[in-house]
């Protein structure tokens, strides 16, 4: 669509938008499942919808990502809604 190789396209990305195109994906993914997850999904569930091999696949990329478990960011969420 861009007219441009794989490998310009991720340098003209980095360069747009100051982050590399695999962690935004990867930011993408987190986003679907933790969405799923506060819909009610099951773990399992939300990691397969956003594309992650298994739910511990998920759990890591989140812990790496956000320093925190996504059951505790869920829970965080809820408690911020109560209020």
């Amino acid at each position: 669509i861009a007219n441009l190789s794989s490998t310009r396209f991720s340098h003209w990305f980095v360069e747009r938008t100051g982050i590399p195109l695999r962690s935004y994906k990867k930011w993408l993914k987190l986003r679907v499942a933790m969405d799923a997850l506060l819909d009610g999904e099951s773990p399992i569930d939300a990691a397969l919808m956003a594309g992650f091999s298994d739910q511990a696949h998920m759990s890591r990329a989140f812990s790496e990502s956000f320093g925190l478990t996504y059951l505790d960011a869920r829970k965080a969420w809820e408690n911020f809604n109560q209020k």
